[in-house]
């Protein structure tokens, strides 16, 4: 066929006809070509516009054509338009990970979020009938260039099967996640008690919270303790650790997790109708910040007990054989096997009144202290001159806990105003018994300082339910003129200039001053110095530039030695990883070595080296895709990990290390 028509092509070139006569003879043949292989425009026109088979094209058919072309040209530039900014922004991503997605009912776990935008997005809070979510950590940066890390607790309040939302950071969003939420055992033989030092309080006033774990277990054959206080996330209130400086000499203190973080608590053994039981108990300070009816959740308690066959036929042993600031069994979370149950317990919630503070004769000094307190001031020295400095000791009792005892600087002391010169700075308090004491040096300005006025301290008091200004003594003070100093020509400085009769010296010498002389070379020096002064320099030079040589050969030598030991180095590195049981030990640690590993393998600095950097080398030699993700990956959680310390949780080192070692295999083969 083809043939054909181009034989026919020919022919019309040589007989001048029209092509279309020459290929299709018949009027029909060519209206059926041209159904055949018309475009999928030409749909869109109206049946009785083709009726004669296309045969002629109808100036209406041309017109509704060019409009069409123009509309589909207009489509595509505002889809184009609309899709810019999306197209712009493909390398921007939301990486949402669980800390575990098995899990069991009021057990928390950790969402780490990493998010790459052009501008930090704000933390988005989700609440959702499946968990209690806590924001830890908004947006902290990365070492990446435009990346910030975001952390959620989350606790699951229902069993089955739950979905993490999605969570959307600006023109970025993450994958939702699932979660399982088991329901684990309810036992008679554990109690979870908290209790408040009062019901009632003024908004500012510290209480007590006292949390009480009891256990008819033995607390050596416990494991996985994971404590979930929501109250330590309440913004309502200030949570305060109390000062007990020589608890961990204490020999009953215990290492406890509690809301990710170690607290000591104190054990006691008891027995109760036959039964012994075991406890421990810790205490921290609450100052509520609003007023009203607060109802505090319960705490709860998960943990993992060994069952009671097994504890039988297993020799007893020491429940805690380690200092309380070591790991204990109760951050072991290798309960793997059958013969460890799940029991989750929780408290009663607590009921708090708080009352606001009277509006009505708040005085300015006034800092929020609530409570009873006393001040005592001390001075040394007493017997100064204008200017010179006075050290003041001002110690602040409570009646209860010092914790809240927030003393303002002296410069808001309206009797020590335009009296002396009070500097900005001031030491830390110490803390000592119920007190802190501040220390801050002063100076007088004029001599009539006779005395260091009353020091002021504002408070409400709660027994007497009114604001009270209490008042030092004040302190005798002896204000001496300052030093006289002198200046030249003055009664205090002897002038050493004296005058000289015969005026000046050179009108009074002899002419033989005058006379030619002829000295050596440099005056005083010796001609064989002058010659080892001149030939100095170019020996030290010559001196250096061969040591410089040898130096850079060596470090040569060293470098390729370093390299080519690197992967041994790290296996090493890591083999004490295994030891840690949170997450932020084994990938802290973990950063360190795989960056250590890179900076020798790749000859960089380990301090300053990135992905990026790494990625460059690897994609040099020619590494693969999934070993690019992989090692990604790997910097992603040493980072989330590295940056935020302040949230603790458990995790498998074993499992952590075996990964990064096989990532770091990989990587040592390519650059092979």
């Amino acid at each position: 066929m083809i043939w054909n028509m181009r034989s026919r092509i020919r022919m019309r070139i040589c007989t001048k006809k029209p092509i279309r006569s020459v290929i299709f003879p018949s009027t029909k043949r060519f209206a059926a070509f041209r159904r055949r292989t018309r475009p999928r425009w030409i749909f869109l026109l109206k049946k009785s516009e083709i009726r004669n088979g296309g045969n002629k094209r109808s100036p209406a058919n041309t017109k509704r054509l060019r409009k069409t072309g123009n509309m589909k040209k207009l489509i595509l530039l505002a889809s184009l338009i609309v899709a810019g900014p999306a197209l712009a922004a493909t390398n921007f991503y939301a990486y949402a990970t669980a800390s575990e997605t098995n899990v069991y009912l009021g057990q928390v776990f950790n969402v780490d979020v990493i998010v790459k935008s052009g501008a930090k997005p704000d933390a988005p809070e989700f609440q959702t009938p499946e968990f209690n979510t806590t924001v830890l950590v908004s947006g902290q940066e990365t070492s990446e260039e435009n990346t910030w890390l975001y952390r959620y607790a989350l606790r699951p309040k229902q069993e089955g099967e739950l979905t993490v939302p999605a969570l959307r950071f600006g023109s970025v969003s993450s994958g939702p996640i699932r979660i399982t939420a088991n329901k684990p055992a309810t036992s008679d033989r554990m109690k979870l008690e908290q209790s408040v030092s009062a019901a009632s309080v003024y908004v500012g006033e510290p209480l007590l919270l006292k949390t009480r774990w009891d256990s008819t277990y033995p607390f050596g054959a416990i494991k996985a303790v994971d404590f979930h206080f929501p109250i330590l996330n309440d913004k309502r209130f200030q949570v305060l650790e109390i000062y007990e400086p020589d608890k961990e000499k204490q020999a009953n203190a215990t290492g406890l997790p509690v809301h990710g973080t170690r607290v000591l608590a104190s054990r006691k053994s008891y027995q109760v109708n036959g039964t012994q039981h075991q406890s421990l108990e810790f205490s921290k300070i609450l100052i509520p910040k609003k007023s009203g009816r607060i109802v505090v959740a319960p705490a709860t308690l998960l943990c993992a007990a060994e069952q009671e066959q097994n504890l039988k036929t297993k020799p007893r042993r020491s429940a805690f054989q380690y200092p309380a600031y070591f790991d204990n069994t109760f951050f072991d979370h290798n309960v793997s096997g059958d013969k460890w149950i799940r029991i989750y317990t929780e408290s009663k919630p607590l009921e708090i009144d708080v009352k606001p503070l009277p509006q009505d004769g708040r005085p300015d000094l006034f800092n929020g202290m609530v409570g009873e307190f006393d001040i005592e001031v001390t001075a040394e020295p007493t017997a100064v001159r204008v200017g010179e400095p006075i050290t003041l000791t001002v110690t602040i009792t409570s009646s209860n806990y010092m914790e809240n005892i927030f003393f303002a600087s002296l410069r808001y002391q309206p009797n020590l105003v335009n009296r002396f010169e009070i500097p900005s700075d001031r030491s830390l308090p110490e803390r000592k018994g119920k007190s802190k004491i501040y220390t801050q040096t002063i100076r007088p300005l004029s001599l009539s300082n006779t005395e260091i006025p009353p020091i002021q301290l504002a408070y409400f008091s709660p027994t007497q339910e009114k604001y009270v200004i209490k008042e030092s003594r004040p302190i005798p003070l002896q204000v001496s003129a300052a030093e006289e100093i002198g200046v030249f020509g003055g009664s205090f400085y002897k002038n050493p200039l004296r005058s000289v009769e015969e005026g000046i010296r050179q009108n009074y010498e002899n002419p033989d001053m005058l006379k030619s002389r002829r000295l050596p070379l440099f005056g005083w020096a010796h001609p064989v110095i002058v010659l080892l002064i001149l030939l100095l320099p170019p020996a030290v030079a010559g001196g250096y530039s061969a040591a410089s040589l040898f130096g850079e050969k060596k470090h040569y030598i060293h470098r390729t030695a370093k390299a080519a030991r690197a992967f041994k180095v790290f296996r090493k590195n890591v083999a004490h990883i295994k030891s840690h049981t949170m997450k932020t030990e084994i990938y802290g640690d973990l950063d360190q070595c795989l960056r250590a590993y890179l900076g020798d393998r790749l000859h960089l600095v380990p301090g300053a080296l990135s992905f990026r950097d790494a990625e460059m080398r690897l994609m040099e030699v020619g590494a693969d895709d999934q070993t690019l993700k992989d090692l990604k990956n790997l910097f992603a959680l040493c980072e989330a990990y590295r940056f935020a310390r302040d949230f603790n949780e458990t995790g498998n080192a074993d499992d952590i290390v075996r990964e990064a070692i096989r990532i770091v295999r990989t990587v040592e083969r390519k650059l092979k």
